[in-house]
């Protein structure tokens, strides 16, 4: 009687373990039951790149005046404000006189003489050559009184000297005669040029600095925030405003780094935000970063490793929606 139960014992033991190894084959493995379909990131709203920019002025100056308020919609080269200029103004108005006498002596000097200042010169020429001829006769005259002993030394020297004299003021009068036939010589020309070349580059010099006293918006967008007021001192390191097409967004979303070998471009993705409860904003993953960085964004959930490395995943939204720009939102993305 024992040894029949014992055997009934161990052949409902046996059975038992069969049952129980069928039941762990049809069961799937631990770790693919309980893996989610999806991949949860935390992530922000922005800009499209070339949608977002802060304007600042390419130059150091006071603020004069604001054309744009926080808040307001602007169109593309728009005035957003203007620095102080009138020093700038008024030496662009010097430099501009500069040009005007510049371009009248270069054009004076390239023309030329006149026929009347020919004709002076030629008369002047003559007139010293009828002198020299007049104080040659003199001199020879007096050499031979001198040889006869008429008239001493000193009478002779005098016109000797009135001779070089009458002499020099000949070649001094043809030398401005050939001059004034001939033109100006090239380094005349160079150096008038030369002035006139240098006077222009001043007046661009200040047109330029004119310029960058105006500061214009590179985009159409909104005016999401200004920096600085009326009066305050602008420069290249400080930005005026910030000015965004905030109808021209994307998420950035922070994918866990052991996520992102279950997603690729092109995987749909659900966008949430807490500001709009039980609302799904439908989008697509656009972009993958390269490279992985440390997380910005605290996730919602405590247990994630706050260590733990993202990769920046870009997720274009399918529709026009109500999220503003650095709004905090949850995504699933569902790998195809």
């Amino acid at each position: 009687m024992k040894k029949a139960l014992i055997i009934a014992v161990l052949i409902l033991i046996v059975a038992a373990g069969f049952t129980l190894a069928s039941r762990k084959a049809e069961d799937p493995p631990l770790e693919e039951s309980i893996s989610p379909r999806h991949v949860s990131a935390e992530g922000k709203v922005e800009a499209l790149p070339g949608f977002d920019i802060r304007a600042s002025s390419e130059i150091t100056g006071k603020i004069d005046k604001f054309f744009v308020k926080e808040g307001e919609w602007i169109k593309k080269g728009a005035l957003i404000a203007r620095l102080d200029n009138k020093d700038v103004q008024a030496r662009l108005k010097e430099a501009e006189g500069e040009v005007a006498v510049a371009k009248a002596r270069l054009a004076e000097v390239a023309s030329g003489a006149r026929v009347e200042e020919i004709k002076k010169a030629e008369a002047n020429y003559q007139a010293a050559k009828a002198e020299l001829d007049l104080a040659k006769k003199h001199l020879d005259r007096n050499r031979q009184l001198y040889e006869q002993g008429i008239i001493p030394k000193a009478a002779l020297d005098e016109k000797e000297r009135n001779f070089f004299v009458a002499d020099a003021r000949v070649n001094e009068a043809l030398e401005e005669k050939t001059l004034l036939e001939n033109g100006p010589k090239k380094e005349t020309l160079k150096l008038y040029e030369d002035m006139l070349t240098k006077a222009e580059a001043t007046v661009g010099y200040y047109n330029e600095l004119l310029e960058k006293s105006i500061i214009k918006a590179h985009i159409a967008g909104k005016v999401i925030r200004k920096f600085l007021e009326d009066g305050e001192m602008a420069d290249p390191e400080s930005p005026l405003v910030a000015i965004a097409d905030i109808e021209r967004t994307r998420i950035n979303a922070e994918v866990d780094e052991t996520d992102i070998g279950r997603i690729k471009v092109g995987d749909t993705a659900e966008v949430t935000c807490d500001a709009y409860p039980g609302k799904v904003f439908k989008g697509t993953v656009r972009e993958i970063s390269d490279y992985a960085g440390h997380r910005k964004i605290k996730p919602n959930n405590a247990e994630k490793n706050m260590d733990m490395k993202i990769i920046q995943v870009k997720i274009e939204l399918s529709e026009k929606n109500p999220l503003r720009l650095g709004m905090s939102v949850d995504v699933i993305i569902l790998p195809d």
